[in-house]
C-alpha cells in the first residue's frame, strides 16, 4: 500500500510540474499571439486581432464558447480561449495565412523562423503539448518514464519562444 501511495504522490508532483510549465507556455503564447495578430490586423486594415483568425468551424466554436464564458463580451475573451484554440493557429493551413506574415515572431529563437520546417516543428510540438495538457488535466496517469520526454517537449517550446516573461 505504501509503495502505491508513494508512486501516486510522485506522479502528482510530475503532473504539477508539467501543468505549471504548460501554464507558462499558454499565458506567454496568448500574449505574443495577440501582439502578432494585432500587428497583422492593423496591416490589413482590421480593428482587432480576432479579425484575422481563420473562420474555421473549430475556431468559431471556440470563440463562441469563450465569448459566452466571458459574459458575452469580446473584451478579454482571450482569457477564455482554450489551449487547443491557440495550438490550432499553428496548423498547416495557417502557414501562409498567419505564420509567414506575423506568427513566426512568437518564436524568435527558431533557426530559420519563416521556413516550413520551423512552422512544422512548432506545429508538432504544439500538438504534443496539447496532448500533454489534456493528459495532465484529465489525470490520465502514464508510465513515469514519459515525464522527462513530456517535459522536454514543453521546454523546447519555451526555448524557441526565447523564454517566458513572469
Amino acid at each position: 500500500m505504501e509503495k502505491s501511495k508513494n508512486l501516486f504522490e510522485a506522479q502528482l508532483r510530475m503532473y504539477a510540474t508539467l501543468y505549471f510549465i504548460i501554464g507558462l507556455i499558454e499565458t506567454e503564447l496568448r500574449r505574443r499571439i495577440m501582439i502578432a495578430l494585432s500587428s497583422l490586423a492593423a496591416e490589413k486594415g482590421y480593428r482587432e486581432w480576432l479579425d484575422v483568425v481563420p473562420k474555421s468551424f473549430g475556431n468559431l466554436r471556440s470563440l463562441r464558447v469563450a465569448y459566452r464564458n466571458n459574459q458575452y463580451s469580446w473584451d478579454g475573451v482571450e482569457e477564455f480561449l482554450t489551449f487547443s484554440f491557440w495550438r490550432h493557429l499553428f496548423d498547416g493551413s495557417n502557414f501562409t495565412l498567419l505564420w509567414i506574415p506575423e506568427l513566426y515572431t512568437v518564436f524568435p529563437a527558431l533557426e530559420k523562423p519563416k521556413s516550413w520546417k520551423s512552422f512544422a516543428q512548432v506545429g508538432n510540438h504544439m500538438a504534443r503539448a496539447n496532448g500533454i495538457r489534456n493528459m495532465v488535466a484529465h489525470y490520465s496517469f502514464r508510465e513515469v518514464s514519459d515525464f522527462q520526454r513530456d517535459k522536454e517537449v514543453l521546454i523546447w517550446i519555451i526555448r524557441k519562444m526565447g523564454g517566458v516573461s513572469l
